[in-house]
C-alpha cells in the first residue's frame, strides 16, 4: 500500500542506477534530436527556402525510416548476440551521421538522407533505452520511472533548443547549429560506452525474435493500444514540426493585417522560447507531481484524461489565430494545455506496455508499439505542412480537425479498457500487475 507513495529518491535506489544513466542519456540524445526536429521546419522553410510541404516530406521519410528502425531495435534489444547495450551504440552512431549530413544539407536529397539516418537511430534507441529501464524496475515503480525518462526528455529538449537558439544568434550559420548536435551525440555515444551495461534477463524462457513478433501482432489488447497511440504520437508530432511554424508565420501574418506595429508579429526565437518554457518547461516541472496526483486512477482513464486536454488544447490553437488582439497570451495559453497533455501520457503510455508485454518479448512489444511514433512523425509533418501552405482558414480549421480526432482516440480507449477488464488477463512477468 505504501509503495504507490514512494519518493523520487527511493524509487531511484531500488531500480539501480541504471535509471540514471538512462535519463542522463535521454537528456543528451533528446538535446541533439530536440534542436534536429524543432529548427529543421523553421530553418529549411524560412532560410534555405524549401516549401513547407516539402520539408514535411523530409520529416516524414526519417519517420518511415523509423518504422524499419522500430523493427530492428526490438530485434537487437531481445537478440543475444547484441542486447540493449550494443542497440544503443548502434543507435549512436547513426545519429552522428546524421548530424554530419545536416551540416552539408541544402537540397531535399540531403535532407531526406538526414532524415532517414534519425529514423533509423530514433527507431534503434526508443526501444532499446526503455526496455533498458523495464528491465531494472518493478511494475510498482515503472511509470515513476518512466516519468523521470519524460523529465530528462523534457530538460535535454528545452535545453537544446535554447542552446539552439544560442548558437543561431551568435554564429548566425546553419552549419553551427548541426555541428552542436552532432556533439551532444558524441557525449550520449560516450556515455553508452563508459556506463551503461547489459540489462537483457537471460533467467527467462527465450523466444525467437520472429515469433516473438508474431505473437506480439496477434494480441488484441496491443492491437488497440497501438491504435490510440498514433493519435497520440500525431498530435505531439504536430506541436513539435507544424505549431511553431504556424505561430511564426501563418499567425504573425494575420495579426500584421490587424494590428499595426512590429510588436504583432511573431519571430523564430519568440516562438522558440515560448516552446521552451511554456510547453517543455510546465511539462518538466509539472511532470512528477501529475505522475503523483495520478498514481491510483486506472491507467488507461489517465490516458482518456490526456485525449481530453489535447482536444481542447487544439481548440485553443485554433483560437488564438483569431484573437489577435492577446496573441501572447492566446498562445502560452495554448502550449500550457498541451504540455499537461504530453505530460500525462508519456509516463503512463510505455508502462501499459511493459504490462502487455511478456519478459523474454520486451523489446519486440515496445518496437511494435513505437512504430506509432514512426507513423504519427510521419502524417503529422507532412499533413501540417501542407496545411500550412494552404490559405489562412485552411490553416486555422486544421487544428479544429485534429481536435475533433480525439473523440476516436476516446472511443477506443474505453474498448481497450473493457477489454482488459473483460480478459483479466496479466502478462507473464514475476512483478506485474494488472494495468486496469
Amino acid at each position: 500500500m505504501e509503495k504507490s507513495n514512494v519518493e523520487l529518491p527511493e524509487l531511484l535506489q531500488a531500480s539501480s542506477r541504471q535509471v540514471w544513466v538512462q535519463a542522463i542519456g535521454r537528456s543528451l540524445y533528446q538535446a541533439g534530436y530536440g534542436v534536429i526536429q524543432f529548427y529543421v521546419p523553421l530553418i529549411f522553410v524560412n532560410q534555405v527556402g524549401l516549401s513547407a510541404t516539402a520539408v514535411g516530406i523530409g520529416i516524414g521519410s526519417g519517420s518511415l525510416a523509423g518504422v524499419l528502425g522500430h523493427l530492428l531495435g526490438g530485434y537487437l534489444a531481445d537478440s543475444q548476440a547484441y542486447g540493449r547495450k550494443r542497440t544503443l551504440l548502434i543507435s549512436a552512431g547513426l545519429s552522428i551521421l546524421s548530424a554530419l549530413f545536416f551540416v552539408e544539407t541544402q537540397t531535399l536529397p540531403l535532407l531526406v538522407i538526414a532524415n532517414l539516418l534519425l529514423g533509423l537511430s530514433a527507431g534503434c534507441y526508443w526501444t532499446a533505452a526503455d526496455a533498458a529501464v523495464i528491465d531494472v524496475t518493478s511494475s510498482e515503480q515503472r511509470h515513476k520511472a518512466f516519468a523521470v525518462m519524460v523529465l530528462a526528455d523534457s530538460l535535454g529538449g528545452g535545453l537544446g533548443i535554447l542552446g539552439g537558439g544560442v548558437l543561431l544568434a551568435m554564429a548566425a550559420q546553419i552549419h553551427v547549429l548541426f555541428l552542436g548536435t552532432t556533439v551532444l551525440f558524441l557525449l550520449f555515444l560516450l556515455l553508452v560506452l563508459l556506463a551503461v551495461v547489459e540489462t537483457r534477463q537471460d533467467d527467462v524462457e527465450r523466444v525467437q525474435p520472429l515469433q516473438g513478433f508474431v505473437k506480439a501482432l496477434k494480441d488484441r489488447s496491443l492491437q488497440l493500444f497501438v491504435l490510440v497511440n498514433i493519435l497520440f504520437t500525431t498530435y505531439i508530432a504536430l506541436v513539435n514540426s507544424t505549431l511553431p511554424l504556424y505561430f511564426t508565420n501563418v499567425m504573425s501574418e494575420t495579426a500584421s493585417e490587424t494590428v499595426s506595429g512590429a510588436a504583432s508579429g511573431t519571430t523564430l526565437v519568440s516562438v522558440a522560447n515560448l516552446f521552451t518554457w511554456c510547453y517543455v518547461g510546465i511539462g518538466a516541472v509539472l511532470q512528477w507531481p501529475l505522475v503523483q496526483g495520478l498514481n491510483s486512477v486506472l491507467r488507461v482513464r489517465v490516458l482518456m484524461l490526456s485525449m481530453l486536454l489535447w482536444c481542447i488544447g487544439f481548440c485553443l490553437v485554433w483560437a488564438a489565430g483569431f484573437v489577435t488582439s492577446m496573441p501572447l497570451i492566446s498562445m502560452v495559453a495554448a502550449f500550457g494545455l498541451l504540455s499537461i497533455a504530453t505530460a500525462i501520457y508519456k509516463p503512463f503510455a510505455p508502462a501499459i506496455v511493459a504490462e502487455l508485454a511478456p519478459k523474454s518479448s520486451r523489446g519486440i512489444y515496445l518496437a511494435i508499439s513505437y512504430q506509432c511514433w514512426s507513423i504519427g512523425y510521419f502524417v503529422g509533418p507532412i499533413v501540417g505542412g501542407w496545411a500550412m501552405d494552404q490559405s489562412h482558414p485552411i490553416a486555422d480549421y486544421a487544428w479544429m480537425v485534429a481536435s475533433a480526432s480525439t473523440l476516436f482516440g476516446l472511443v477506443i480507449l474505453y474498448f481497450l479498457g473493457q477489454r482488459r477488464r473483460s480478459t483479466h488477463t496479466t502478462p507473464a512477468a514475476d512483478d506485474t500487475v494488472s494495468v486496469m
